[in-house]
């Protein structure tokens, strides 16, 4: 040892946070003790490096073994830096000395004292949480544990919520593996990670999945989330192969786990394109009985759920069994579907209340969370429930929101959902405009091969019905019956096609072709007290009914749409039994109902209803009919719905601003602002001010 710490050296005080005589004025942002440790070279400041590395681990066989030297001599040095007021009891007690000591060091050397304190924690079984730091901090490691380490601290971060933390480890675990296979599920997590804040189907490491998924390297524990992700993006290619893949091995040594199970309920629920390809791997379930534990499993609940859901008439008890689900598994990167499994089986069987609490319950967490991509999954699932309660602008606004939190080309064949629930709000709501922006919004073609296209193309018939285009609805609906009968799940439950056919044609006045859909779908449900889609099939029944019939049908109607929590359906049958009563000159019967109708549409933003309640019966188009005007400006040639953005533009508000404020997506302000520049010829938001000030000015002047 070059020079040893003075035993006669008295200890430093430290009280209150102000420290004793020392000989040296230290700077006002050196830390307690620094000078003195400063003055050391050789084994004394070897020793205080080591110590300060290793943490609240440090003992003297731990640093004797990160620097190679006797115990003994390590014992004298550290018992000498015990005298200091930066150590005590073999550690140093402020973590802004240790930051000092290690600075000094150049990173080359910083490093591998980094490299070969991991070696020490892990030789002492230490956690993988407290090794992987050391690990990250060494960069390139070349020990055969170091990726299965990282990799486990990274499954500790992710618990945590500590995601930055969890993708640092999984990079250097995917660089300091030289297995393919763990290489490949690796890369699997690593797209797990990313996915929660953005779910791109452009990063390298989802090109690094994609790559492996074609090799048949991904493990199979992995393959659920490879082929989640996989869907999500309509790489169907890839999705077949991994399918493929699984079936082989089931049909040898591979036994189904939860995993594997809930993965084929779940594709078989929303991409039934790929069940028929496969029909080894979806014709049965055999279970691995050797493990009791999974019992509890989410995934092989979900399973077991999504199975007893996939039937014409669900059982009584299925809602009780998704809150079990629901309310015994936490929101993490596996369960994310589960639990919107869970969610959908209590808005299927119409537990609409549950839904929505357990939606709003699962928003919050997502959010608290900083976790986008589930809120935007959360999000859609709540917009749908909320718009089969009649809640038309929370449920545009909840749509907007999904589609708002993940970049449009992300969201991948889910978008779907939330574009069909927002045109369906909108054309309720009588923004015929907005929702015809919607559907001009691009989707992935693979989206008609999932159940997602189910809810677009109900939506896109619904629009072209409320704009006086029944035959073009007409070929939407059928289109949607056909890919249910053709994928095997033409549950009445699911998407009510029949009805919707049924209503096109009673638009155009094929009375007896809409008796007879509206019957199919009644059969289908168990009768009027089977679904409260049945309502809707009692209405467009009593509308090809005598005047007598009429009235019995839509009591009927009224009652089940009071049974459900349904607003707007209630209104609609209330409104339709209340015109019965009347066009057979009962009034007194009349007045009440159409009063109780008129109070429900307006409660739900039922503007288009509302008109016909109010016998405003306007001829519905996509543009508001234009005013006489006597010398139409350029201003004037804007629609409603571009001048209501060009005006907050003009305010200087952020598009993300605007299309919170009109209840829309940023990628509709986009398409508005671009129409307003061209057909005001203006180059940039700032002139629209001076444009709108000119067109006021003029407007004034006009009438003055």
């Amino acid at each position: 040892m070059q020079r040893s710490i003075g035993r006669d050296r008295k200890p430093l005080s430290i009280v209150g946070g102000t420290r004793g005589p020392a000989r040296h004025r230290r700077p006002d942002d050196e830390p307690d003790g620094m000078a003195e440790l400063l003055r050391l070279n050789g084994t004394g400041l070897s020793v205080a490096r080591a110590v300060a590395v290793l943490g609240p681990a440090a003992t003297v066989a731990r640093v004797s073994a990160l620097l190679g030297t006797d115990t003994s001599e390590t014992h004298r040095v550290i018992t000498e830096l015990e005298m200091t007021a930066a150590f005590e009891g073999q550690r140093c007690i402020d973590p802004a000395v240790g930051a000092r000591l290690l600075r000094d060091l150049s990173v080359g050397e910083r490093r591998d004292l980094h490299g070969r304190a991991a070696e020490v924690l892990h030789g002492s079984g230490f956690r993988p949480a407290v090794v992987a730091p050391h690990l990250y901090a060494a960069g390139e490691t070349g020990t055969a544990w170091a990726a299965r380490v990282l990799v486990a601290a990274a499954a500790e971060a992710v618990a945590e919520d500590q995601l930055d933390w969890a993708a640092k480890y999984l990079e250097l675990g995917y660089r300091a593996s030289d297995r393919a296979r763990e290489r490949a599920a690796i890369a699997t997590r690593l797209v797990a990670v990313e996915w929660r804040i953005n779910p791109s189907g452009r990063t390298r490491n989802f090109g690094r999945l994609r790559a492996a998924l074609a090799a048949g390297l991904v493990p199979y524990p992995e393959v659920p989330a490879a082929v989640s992700f996989m869907l999500w993006h309509g790489c169907g290619q890839h999705v077949d192969r991994a399918l493929a893949r699984l079936e082989r091995g089931v049909g040898g040594a591979l036994t189904v786990g939860p995993g594997i199970e809930f993965l084929c309920a779940w594709v078989r629920y929303t991409h039934p394109t790929h069940v028929e390809r496969h029909p080894d791997l979806f014709s049965g379930r055999p279970r691995d009985t050797a493990a009791p534990g999974e019992r509890d499993s989410p995934h092989r609940q979900a399973a077991d759920l999504l199975a007893a859901l996939a039937t014409p008439r669900p059982p009584a008890d299925l809602a009780a069994a998704a809150q079990r689900i629901l309310a015994g598994h936490r929101l993490t990167i596996t369960t994310v579907e589960a639990l919107v499994a869970a969610v959908d089986c209590l808005m299927h069987t119409d537990r609409l209340d549950l839904a929505d609490a357990w939606c709003t319950s699962l928003l919050a967490e997502a959010a608290a969370r900083h976790a986008p991509t589930w809120r935007s999954v959360f999000a859609a699932v709540r917009a749908e429930t909320l718009l089969r309660k009649g809640r038309l602008r929370e449920a545009a606004e909840h749509a907007v929101l999904a589609l708002n939190l993940v970049p449009a080309e992300n969201l991948g064949v889910w978008a779907g959902r939330p574009i069909g629930v927002l045109v369906r709000a909108l054309t309720a709501q009588g923004k015929h405009s907005e929702a015809a922006a919607q559907l001009r919004r691009p989707v992935p073609r693979a989206m008609f091969e999932s159940r997602f296209a189910l809810t677009y193309l109900s939506a896109h018939g619904e629009h072209c019905l409320a704009t006086g285009r029944p035959e073009e609805a007409l070929r939407h609906f059928r289109q949607c019956g056909n890919l249910m009968r053709q994928w095997g799940m033409d549950y009445a439950w699911l998407t009510p096609w029949r009805n919707d056919v049924a209503a096109a044609h009673l638009a155009v006045g094929r009375q007896r072709e809409a008796r007879a859909f509206a019957s199919m779908h009644l059969d289908l449900v168990g009768g009027p007290d089977g679904h409260r889609s049945a309502g809707v099939s009692l209405r467009i029944l009593a509308a090809t009914a005598d005047p007598h019939r009429r009235v019995s049908l839509l009591r009927r109607a009224v009652a089940v749409a009071r049974a459900g929590d349904g607003d707007l359906e209630l209104a609609m049958a209330l409104g339709d039994l209340g015109r019965a009563y009347r066009s057979m000159g009962d009034t007194d019967r009349a007045r009440p109902l159409l009063r109780d109708a008129i109070r429900l549409a307006e409660q739900c933003d039922a503007e288009l209803l509302l008109r016909r309640l109010r016998g405003d019966r306007q001829p519905p188009a996509t543009e508001p009919i234009p005013r006489v005007r006597l010398a139409p400006s350029a201003f004037e040639t804007l629609s409603p719905a571009e001048r209501r953005v060009a005006e907050l533009a003009a305010l200087g508000k952020r598009n993300r601003d605007i299309a919170a404020a009109l209840t829309i997506t940023t990628s509709t302000v986009e398409q508005h602002l671009t129409r307003v520049y061209r057909k005001l010829s203006v180059a940039r938001r700032s002139e629209l001010r001076f444009v709108l000030a000119a067109h006021v000015d003029s407007t004034r002047s006009a009438v003055g």
